[in-house]
């Protein structure tokens, strides 16, 4: 069964919702940062760090899976189009999503929005926070089923004869 007709469809189409979630991802944890940066050391470590680790890792995806967009749509990414590139690419991307919005997940998740700076729990940006939360697991939960499908192109690549280092479609 040849899948090339429908890897070349469903790549750009996978690859620019993505982008989109983390440009939205990117955006906001941006603004939360600088506005965490201006307001000093009133939340934890871990809200600021998680934070901090969600715009690397948004601003990681967007440009990246830019790039594996264009080269994958051009066909001029030879090796760097590849399947292992990809795996490589979405493993590693996955990881940073699920650290990111597990940490900030942890973080915020029993924390109460409000804007009683006095109140138990109380973190500044809390539903921006969420937000991050939010659009992590969704963002993490499509590169999930995008190494699935990596997954099984590999599979089937070494089963037809074929390495890895092959293209995709």
């Amino acid at each position: 069964m040849d899948l090339s007709s429908v890897i070349r469809k469903g790549h750009p189409i996978a690859f620019a919702i993505f982008i989109v979630l983390s440009l939205i991802l990117a955006i906001i944890a941006s603004a939360v940062v600088a506005n965490l940066n201006h307001h000093g050391n009133d939340v934890t470590n871990l809200v600021r760090d998680s934070a901090r680790f969600m715009v690397f890792t948004g601003w990681w995806s967007v440009l990246l899976g830019a790039v594996f967009l264009a080269l994958f749509v051009t066909g001029i990414g030879g090796v760097f189009s590849s399947i292992a590139s990809h795996g490589i690419f979405i493993l590693l991307t996955w990881i940073f999503w699920l650290c990111g919005s597990a940490a900030l997940s942890n973080a915020v998740g029993n924390s109460q929005c409000t804007n009683d700076e006095n109140a138990d729990n109380f973190i500044r940006d809390c539903d921006a926070l969420k937000a991050i939360v939010a659009f992590g697991w969704i963002g993490w939960v499509e590169l999930t089923l995008l190494l699935g499908v990596i997954l099984f192109l590999a599979a089937k690549a070494f089963r037809g004869g074929r390495g890895v280092q092959d293209s995709l479609a």
